[in-house]
């Protein structure tokens, strides 16, 4: 059952109309709430249509309408929230791998690598899915794992034998 909504199809039309006329004219607060208009009226609309539209998505308007893309748009935001914070994985990856490469080189057959230390902490996370510890954001933290997996891959990253001695 749609929600109750106060304003008619032909009210809503007509205001989002008459936003989009004025938006590019507006300047400063008044094109600000111009355009905050058009984004609720289409809130409105997906409301009464009972359709899922993701807001945060790169293209606003376009049709997100499973959880998983929902999550992989989510899981992006995260992870250019966390190379701002953190820097490029395979950075913090290899000084982690180092770490653990000096600690525990004498049981190991052969040095970790970079893109081994993504795949560990991919077996983190599901670990601790599995226990009493589960948290929502845990399919969120894989998405980003296996992504930072995919870029440390792709560019190549040394192993952390190389660049421990560097």
């Amino acid at each position: 059952m749609p929600p109750a909504v106060w304003l008619s199809r032909d009210e809503l039309d007509q205001a989002e109309r008459q936003a989009r006329r004025f938006s590019g004219a507006w300047t400063g607060t008044s094109g600000s709430l111009a355009s905050l208009v058009v984004h609720l009226v289409r809130m409105v609309r997906h409301l009464e249509e009972q359709t899922v539209k993701d807001p945060n998505h790169p293209g606003y308007g376009a049709d997100v309408v499973t959880p998983a893309e929902s999550l992989l748009v989510h899981a992006g935001n995260v992870i250019r929230q966390r190379r701002s914070t953190y820097g490029p994985p395979a950075e913090h990856f290899a000084k982690t791998v180092a770490a653990v490469n000096a600690i525990f080189g004498h049981k190991l057959r052969e040095p970790l690598t970079i893109a081994d230390w993504a795949q560990i902490m991919i077996i983190d996370k599901l670990a601790r899915h599995q226990g009493a510890a589960k948290s929502a954001d845990t399919p969120v933290d894989l998405a980003g794992y296996a992504a930072c997996l995919a870029e440390v891959e792709a560019t190549g990253a040394p192993s952390c034998s190389s660049t421990a001695s560097s």
